[in-house]
Parts: structure tokens; sequence; C-alpha cells
């Protein structure tokens, strides 16, 4: 089903709230794909770039694994990606600048 704005918020903030409890505290979260370009389907998922120091000592396998724990707990369709401020910065150019 098709979320609205309002709903995406609150989805974000349920996440965002669900991380905390694997102590990954979200300096930013950024909302991309169909959602943030306005035209999303019923099939759609919620993508998102968790941005948090939290992660810095993790690798991949342990983010993925972390926020779709979290993601499971909301019970929403959320596809998200984790990563450190420091690697934002070096990965600027890549495919975080096509969604930033």
């Amino acid at each position: 089903m098709l979320k609205k704005a309002q709903d995406i918020k609150k989805i974000i903030e349920r996440f965002k709230q669900e991380l905390r409890k694997f102590n990954i505290n979200s300096d930013k979260i950024i909302l991309y794909g169909s959602y943030a370009k306005g035209n999303p389907r019923e099939d759609s998922d919620i993508d998102l770039v968790v941005i948090s120091n939290d992660f810095k000592n993790m690798n991949l396998r342990e983010r993925l694994e972390i926020l779709g724990l979290a993601a499971g707990q909301v019970f929403e369709p959320i596809e998200a990606l984790g990563y450190t401020p420091k690697e934002i910065i070096q990965k600027k150019e890549t495919f975080l600048e096509a969604i930033l």
C-alpha cells in the first residue's frame, strides 16, 4: 500500500527508535528512492541511508544484520544502508552522491 509523507515520517521515527535498541544512534537518516522522488508504486520499499558513528567498527554484514532486525520490528518494507559520516565523505562521488 502506498504511504503518505506523514506515514513515512512516522515509520522512519519508529525505525530510529528500534535502531537505538541496538545501540545505533543515527546522526541522520536520509530517504531516497521512489518515495523521495515522489513516485512510489504499490510494491515500493522505503529506501533509507542511516548515518551513524556507531557503525565505525562494524563490517557490512554486521550493519545489514542490525538494520534488518530493526526494520523487522517496524513491520514495514524498509531497505536500509548504514554508513559512518567519514564513509559518506569518502563515497561522495559514487552511489551516495546520486541519492544525496
